[in-house]
């Protein structure tokens, strides 16, 4: 959810709450089989990210020793932290933005003829069939 601030208001401490209109937007611009490509390329990608954190993780915890000095101490410990919050946030982003691309993947068939990925969207969630012209609920 965003928080924006309503329009005539002049309170600056006023603000709605608005669903995204993500992916729509993103699939009227692309079409969706581009728009389903790049979200698994930037799926994947928060997914090695994740995986190279995981490394550095292990690593820098097999190289965690107390006899060294305490700045060495601090910055292997500091960097292990980091390294583990984009880890988490990296394979949580890589469920999310697949969830999500399979889900309108799931979608994307007309039930009336069957064409895959042959529509337009004719509102934030509707789609219309290019091929026999059904309209169906792309998004929820």
């Amino acid at each position: 959810m965003i928080l924006t601030k309503r329009r005539g208001s002049h309170n600056w401490g006023y603000y709605q709450i608005m669903a995204p209109v993500e992916p729509a937007d993103s699939i009227r611009r692309l079409g969706f089989s581009r728009w389903y490509e790049r979200r698994l390329i930037e799926a994947h990608a928060w997914f090695v990210s994740g995986f190279i954190c995981m490394i550095l993780v292990a690593t820098c915890v097999e190289e965690l020793t107390f006899r060294g000095s305490a700045a060495r101490l601090l910055a292997y410990v500091c960097l292990v932290a980091v390294a583990l919050v984009i880890c988490v946030y990296g394979l949580f982003r890589y469920q999310r933005i697949l969830w999500e691309a399979e889900s309108v993947g799931e979608r994307a068939t007309c039930s009336a003829c069957g064409a895959y990925a042959r529509f337009q969207l004719i509102s934030a969630s509707t789609a219309r069939c290019r091929k026999c012209s059904h309209e169906w609920r792309l998004l929820d």
